[in-house]
């Protein structure tokens, strides 16, 4: 099912979609519930933050309830003041969405029992609340816990506005959580010589190592630190091979001889057979780091705080 399948699912049966988050959410008797799709595994999860005096009344409802939808239902908890339905959706719609009007049907009667109460999922309290877009989250929340997280944005908001980029600090940070990462590759690629996620291992802590003592990442650091990180990279992956025949001309009675590691293996890679694993390794890894870099830099959560949206019920 795609996300626009979805979102077609949820409508037919009273629910709303926000894009933003891909979750769907409405309000049953002042509870606030969300919809969370599993678009890789074909599931979905309802979620509502509740409170209640007789927990194993509660749970003992969810497992009778899991039960009697054993075909659909493979978990439902209450755990965390949270209650937890996860659904498998089949590939007939029509009955994923009478199953989905069924568990509807049974959480709106679990609210209008009693026996459970709407909690803010910030302060865990019974007050009356609204439901916000937190970076990529609903989130039911209370006016005082919102007025509070709203005063934290604006701190944040304007902490990051004025804090200046220090690019040399940066760049120190950058090489040195790099050569980090790639001293530790090189020794795992002694155990593992087809370990293939040393670029990952370079770029993480390059782009760490940036945010640290650069204090602001831009879409410029973005690219220095990528940069530089596969240099570092590449002199690690020849390093590690050249440590690695180091070790096996030492084992073979040879001693501890690096040159004459590096001319072996100088002499090796103008052989295709040779180098074509090595080449394939590199870009391998270098596509996780273009991946990494990208996810990274555009969430930017380290730098920049989660905005916080309007009550969207």
């Amino acid at each position: 099912m795609t996300e626009s399948e979805f979102q077609e699912f949820m409508i037919t049966v009273g629910y709303r979609y926000n894009e933003k988050t891909k979750s769907a959410f409405n309000s049953f008797e002042g509870f606030r519930t969300v919809i969370e799709f599993g678009q890789t595994d074909n599931k979905y999860f309802l979620k509502v933050k509740a409170g209640t005096d007789e927990t194993a009344v509660i749970r003992q409802k969810l497992k009778d309830y899991a039960n009697a939808h054993k075909n659909h239902v493979t978990k439902a908890k209450y755990t965390d003041r949270y209650i937890k339905i996860t659904v498998r959706m089949t590939i007939d719609s029509d009955i994923d969405k009478e199953e989905l009007r069924q568990l509807v049907h049974f959480m709106t009667e679990m609210f209008k029992s009693g026996i459970i109460k709407p909690l803010c999922a910030i302060c865990s309290r019974e007050r009356k609340t609204g439901l916000y877009v937190v970076g990529t989250k609903l989130t039911p929340m209370c006016d005082k816990c919102l007025a509070r997280k709203l005063r934290q944005y604006e701190i944040r908001k304007n902490k990051f506005i004025t804090k200046k980029q220090n690019m040399t600090l940066g760049l120190i940070g950058a090489v040195f959580g790099a050569a980090l990462g790639a001293s530790v590759y090189i020794l795992l690629y002694q155990l593992m010589p087809t370990f293939c996620m040393g670029g990952v291992m370079v770029i993480i802590p390059s782009f760490i190592g940036f945010v640290v003592t650069g204090r602001r990442a831009t879409v410029k650091s973005a690219v220095i630190c990528a940069v530089l990180s596969w240099l570092i990279y590449i002199l690690a992956e020849y390093t590690a091979i050249i440590a690695n025949m180091a070790i096996l001309i030492e084992q073979a009675g040879g001693g501890i001889a690096v040159s004459e590691a590096v001319d072996v293996i100088n002499a090796s890679l103008a052989d295709t057979t040779y180098l074509m694993p090595i080449v394939n390794n590199i870009i391998f890894s270098s596509l996780f780091m273009a991946l990494i870099g990208m996810i990274y830099f555009l969430k930017r959560n380290f730098t920049r705080p989660f905005k916080i949206s309007q009550n969207i019920l």
